[in-house]
């Protein structure tokens, strides 16, 4: 009985943490916070982990002051007309991505989407529905979900926008993060297929993933939505490109 005790009081606590939170975590590193006025702690804001400064007015990398658009995007054709990502997708940052990802992270969904949300408003994209990066249906049995697709859901709850998955990946392809810079381009070539074309037919488009690196996965995607008027693409975090 005297073990019985503790262990119930454990318990109830815990239950009661959930249920009435008194402590506020970081975002990133789960580290207790003051009070809700940041979802980031110092040490976490002092860790580089926002994408700003000159970047890329295409692909929203990092570029060297002075330019505006990045090598990249003036060799290859974009389908889009602007990506942006609050994020850089550094250590910390990865971390949290990875955990919402593959660890059934859920509840970082609302934080994550609120960020895009305020670059999305900040650049003013004017769009009709959102389109989700698709995953094909053995990931998405392995994960038991597709990140984009929460991500999407949330940001059209938030925004009052439709969601619609007007593509769906039929090829199970090699992972992105695999491959180098040109193989990536290649990589999920006649990989997806858009199935619902009326959804889209000259409406204006937001393409939602998690990570943008090369942007070859939101260009190709954006290159099947034929008959969209203009395509605008968003994620949580951009790896900066050399």
């Amino acid at each position: 009985m005297s073990d019985f005790l503790p262990k119930i009081k454990k318990i109830t606590n815990k239950v009661l943490d959930i249920i009435f939170p008194n402590d506020f975590k970081c975002l990133l590193c789960g580290k207790d916070l003051p009070d809700d006025s940041s979802i980031f702690c110092s040490e976490c804001l002092q860790s580089d982990i926002f994408n700003e400064g000159n970047r890329c007015i295409k692909c929203d990398t990092m570029i060297k002051e002075g330019n505006i658009i990045c090598d990249h995007c003036k060799s290859q054709k974009r389908y889009f007309e602007k990506c942006v990502c609050p994020l850089n997708y550094n250590n910390i940052v990865k971390a949290a991505i990875l955990k919402f990802k593959d660890d059934n992270a859920r509840y970082l969904v609302t934080p994550f989407a609120k960020l895009i949300i305020e670059r999305i408003k900040e650049e003013n994209f004017q769009f009709d529905i959102i389109v989700p990066v698709p995953s094909h249906p053995k990931t998405i049995r392995r994960r038991g979900y597709n990140p984009p697709l929460l991500l999407a859901k949330e940001i059209g709850k938030l925004l009052n926008k439709p969601v619609v998955e007007a593509l769906v990946k039929n090829v199970l392809t090699s992972k992105q993060k695999r491959l180098n810079f040109e193989e990536r381009q290649t990589n999920l070539r006649d990989s997806m297929t858009l199935v619902d074309k009326s959804a889209i037919k000259g409406k204006n488009i937001l393409i939602v993933d998690d990570i943008i690196t090369t942007c070859a996965t939101i260009n190709t995607c954006a290159s099947l939505l034929k008959g969209a008027k203009k395509i605008y693409a968003c994620g949580i975090a951009r790896t900066n490109l050399s």
